[in-house]
């Protein structure tokens, strides 16, 4: 922690410095000389876990966060908790007094992080006193900038952001020196050219002209901890030998790669493979592979400093809970079922005009095949119910309203167009049957049920838990939903959701195509994988040499993928940082599980 903060303040030391100045940047012969390396830019971070502790004195609460007294609100069964900041604890004492139950609330802050709820359970260490240690989110914000020598011998440069893959528009710069002192960090030609600012201090810092903040970044010299975050492996090399997953006390069965059927040198040549990827020219930006088979995790490796008790983003891979969720609720005994309708009864319990007689027939099942004719096209900026547009608007913080107030464009089920606001929209559903926020059924119902380890969840800006994606989850818990569906709803001998909706949620009802979305071949190519359609998952062929093999995937933004493959038994869960690089992690369901980790399968000789 001393680190980032001392990286931060020298940060923000460089930025006193004016751009235009030349009192403190190096000038003459060794201004030209290109700073050769790596260099790095941290955001100053919170700290990673806060100290709660509650008292209960004569009824009233009175709370101590990291040693500072906070009052708090609330009866004596519930409380109620506010800092200045904006973090926030909402807690419920249980009837034995032994814990008290609740969520702890992180704001957005201006790095693109949203609102989230941690669950949190306090337990009683004295009369009337409950305590906890709390893991917040993380909430990095790193920029690597690596300058180089290219193999024509000009001097290239890339950018890294491993949270936002922020690289400033190109894959490679041409480091260019300046006349007035310094450089600047080039791409494209013509009027497509663009340049950035790169200027040296005499202490040894940088200052990038980064599009990202208003005003120049520094950056310093990278250390050897740095250098983890950027590479996939040091060395470039993988694990000497392969290594079993931890046994950890999280639900999993762990095994080897023999006992599963796998070749484990064909595993390793995988490994190897990742782990040997350049960041200059192969930003095949992968943090993290497991493998479950029969019921076992046999691999799992993690890369770029990730590792198993990391929470990852999940991005719109987290859509699938919503549907999970549904299936969930049907083995409690609720009635909730895909032909439910919810639109119109949420429009007129808010005393809203639905404008369209049509918005009464969306049910979850147009909303979990994202048919449900509502103005909603993530691949559309025009679109009033774009993701985009919703979260830039402040108007309606009820993510549900704002997307049930949307215009009809089609007929319900007549046209797809993926949109994160119908997949958030189930969550209206859930609700009404489960009688409890989103955040909470998915804690009640998921989490708790298949151990999951710590998470968070993320929130629309009225409070309620958002579905549309974002919630932050150890890779070892994604992997377990596929384990789940793959068991037919069962984990660890408890039926979690029916078998039923195993297959049900998991048939293919619309193909993803350029008829079905109204797009050009060329437009769909821009915007679409294809597949079939199932309920948020999407259904696609593996072929392995002259064999085919049904799959069904979750996948978020980045190269967050959840990929089942029902007749191996087969789960494979990836995370990654290729945001917004669709033409690579696009691929990797076909290059790393149909290229490596089926063939690697001795029995299927």
């Amino acid at each position: 922690m001393k680190k980032r903060i001392a990286r931060a303040t020298l940060g923000a030391a460089l930025l006193s410095v004016s751009a235009s100045g030349t009192s403190q940047e190096q000038s003459g012969e060794a201004a030209n000389t290109a700073p050769f390396g790596l260099w790095v830019w941290s955001a100053e971070e919170p700290d990673p876990s806060r100290a709660l502790t509650l008292k209960m004195i004569d009824g009233s609460w009175l709370a101590d966060v990291d040693g500072s007294i906070v009052k708090a609100r609330g009866s004596k069964s519930e409380i109620l908790l506010m800092l200045p900041d904006g973090q926030a604890f909402r807690g419920q004492l249980n009837a034995d007094r032994s814990e008290v139950s609740g969520y702890w609330f992180q704001p957005p802050n201006l790095l693109d992080y949203q609102y989230v709820a941690t669950p949190v359970v306090l337990k009683s260490t004295d009369r009337d006193k409950w305590r906890a240690n709390i893991e917040i989110q993380p909430r990095p914000f790193t920029v690597f900038l690596d300058v180089f020598k290219g193999k024509d011998g000009s001097t290239a440069a890339v950018i890294r952001n491993p949270e936002g893959n922020n690289t400033l528009g190109a894959s490679q710069f041409r480091v260019e020196a300046e006349s007035t002192g310094g450089w600047s960090l080039v791409s494209g030609s013509g009027e497509q050219e663009q340049r950035h600012r790169l200027f040296q201090q005499e202490h040894g810092g940088l200052r990038l002209q980064y599009d990202r903040f208003n005003e120049p970044i520094g950056l310093i010299p990278a250390s050897h901890t740095d250098r983890l975050a950027y590479v996939s492996r040091p060395d470039n090399r993988g694990t000497e030998s392969y290594s079993p997953p931890p046994q950890l006390n999280d639900g999993w069965r762990v095994g080897t790669p023999e006992q599963a059927g796998f070749d484990r040198e064909a595993l390793h040549k995988l490994t190897d493979r990742i782990a040997g990827l350049d960041p200059r020219t192969e930003p095949h930006l992968i943090h993290s592979l497991l493998i479950s088979r029969r019921g076992s995790l046999v691999y799992e490796e993690y890369f770029y400093g990730h590792g198993w008790e990391k929470r990852h983003d999940v991005r719109s891979l987290g859509k699938v809970f919503g549907s999970v969720m549904v299936g969930a609720l049907q083995q409690q005994g609720h009635a909730i079922t895909a032909e439910h309708r919810p639109v119109a009864g949420l429009l007129r319990d808010a005393g809203i005009p639905a404008g369209d007689d049509r918005k009464a027939d969306i049910t979850l099942h147009d909303l979990m095949t994202f048919t449900s004719g509502l103005d909603c096209d993530v691949n559309s900026s025009e679109s009033a119910g774009n993701e985009w547009n919703m979260w830039e608007q402040e108007k309606e913080p009820d993510y549900w309203l704002y997307t049930a107030k949307l215009a009809m464009f089609h007929d319900p089920g007549s046209r797809y167009a993926y949109c994160s606001g119908s997949a958030n929209l189930v969550g209206a559903s859930l609700v009404e049957f489960g009688e409890a926020p989103v955040h909470q059924l998915f804690d009640e119902l998921i989490a708790k049920p298949l151990d999951f380890g710590p998470y968070h969840w993320a929130l629309a800006p009225n409070g309620e838990g958002y579905l549309g994606g974002g919630a932050y989850i150890r890779p070892r818990d994604i992997l377990k939903i596929g384990k789940m569906y793959v068991s037919e709803g069962r984990w660890n001998g408890r039926q979690i959701i029916s078998a039923n909706w195993v297959e049900e949620s998991t048939k293919p009802y619309i193909e993803i195509s350029p008829e079905t979305t109204g797009m050009t071949p060329e437009a769909f190519q821009n915007s679409y994988f294809g597949g079939l359609q199932a309920y948020i998952w999407v259904l696609n062929p593996i072929v392995v040499g002259d064999r085919s093999y049904t799959s069904y995937q979750a996948s978020g933004n980045g190269g967050q993928l959840l990929i089942v493959v029902p007749d191996l038994e087969l789960v494979v869960a990836i995370t990654g940082g290729n945001y917004r690089m669709g033409g690579i992690w696009g691929r990797w369901r076909d290059q790393i599980v149909g290229g490596y980790i089926i063939p690697a399968l001795t029995d299927l000789l």
